[in-house]
């Protein structure tokens, strides 16, 4: 297993998961994914002491269970010491211009990112 940047991938869509393990599999720089189909998952291993806190999280916007809203508002309640360390970008395969407005409304969410994600775009996420 790679090192490196630690990543979660919070997205129900299995076959988005399995192109983002794929993508992130060509890049050079070394990297650890973990996967998870909603929410209530992702908080729940952010909140385990043995998990460990993700330098990155891909955060998708509808999932079953905790979509990706109601995981920011959770998120934003965390202690600052598991959650200031996190990049967290939106992803959805949305282009919706509602969406991407309201990703800025939160502090926490560097940016949105439109699926199918480029193998550029992981590049960039990694440096």
């Amino acid at each position: 297993m790679k090192e490196g940047k630690k990543i979660f991938i919070i997205d129900d869509d299995p076959i988005h998961r399995l192109l983002m393990d794929k993508l992130f599999a060509k890049q050079s720089q070394e990297y650890h994914l973990r996967f998870f189909e909603n929410g209530q998952k992702g908080l729940d291993a952010l909140k385990d002491p043995d998990t460990g806190t993700p330098d990155l999280i891909l955060l998708d916007i509808e999932m079953p269970v905790m979509n990706g809203w109601q995981f920011i508002e959770a998120f934003e309640q965390l202690d600052p010491a598991l959650r200031d360390p996190v990049t967290v970008y939106m992803v959805s395969s949305s282009f919706s211009d509602e969406d991407q407005e309201r990703v800025k409304s939160y502090p926490l969410i560097k940016g949105y990112i439109v699926k199918p994600i480029r193998i550029e775009t992981i590049a960039g996420l990694l440096e």
